[in-house]
């Protein structure tokens, strides 16, 4: 994958002001020249009308030093993010829609429906039973190092160090 990958920040991209412990502030993703880039902006400087290229957003709050660090990731902000991608026609993002696609499957959001094939190329048909909703999504026949490796650039753009580790958790 050719994506940026930077981490969340510590402050503000706008007015440099650092987050304190507890602080809650939007991340957003880019979808600058075909690749992903995180940004961090403060309650005060965040307008999500003033924002070119943003592809998804969501809103997190600095953790207490003390405090363990989170576990889990927001289904609605993958579930987003799979949406926004749909109909895209550029490679990587087909593969990350696929692997997000796995992993609502694993978190029971889908249901696998039907696989067809079209123009040589495998869908997997997807139900959505919260929207009464169907989704193709296209299969890539990743082999596992691909999938992982998405996984994994996933979860250090969206700062979730434990996506990858999800499979342990029930």
């Amino acid at each position: 994958m050719e994506w940026k990958i930077n981490r969340g920040s510590k402050g503000c991209i706008m007015c440099d002001k650092k987050f304190s412990d507890d602080e809650e502030y939007y991340s957003a993703l880019f979808d600058e020249n075909n690749a992903f880039t995180r940004k961090d902006f403060c309650i005060a400087c965040w307008d999500k009308d003033k924002q070119e290229h943003l592809f998804s957003f969501w809103k997190t709050k600095v953790p207490k030093k003390d405090k363990p660090v989170q576990r889990f990731i927001s289904t609605e902000v993958l579930l987003d993010m799979f949406i926004r991608l749909e109909g895209s026609s550029e490679i990587h993002q087909r593969n990350l829609r696929y692997v997000l696609a796995l992993y609502l499957i694993r978190k029971k959001l889908f249901k696998v429906r039907s696989f067809h094939k079209q123009n040589e190329e495998e869908y997997i048909i997807l139900y959505y039973p919260k929207e009464d909703r169907e989704f193709n999504v296209f299969n890539p026949d990743l082999k596992e190092e691909e999938i992982e490796s998405i996984t994994s650039e996933m979860s250090q753009l969206l700062n979730y160090p434990y996506l990858e580790q999800t499979s342990d958790v029930k």
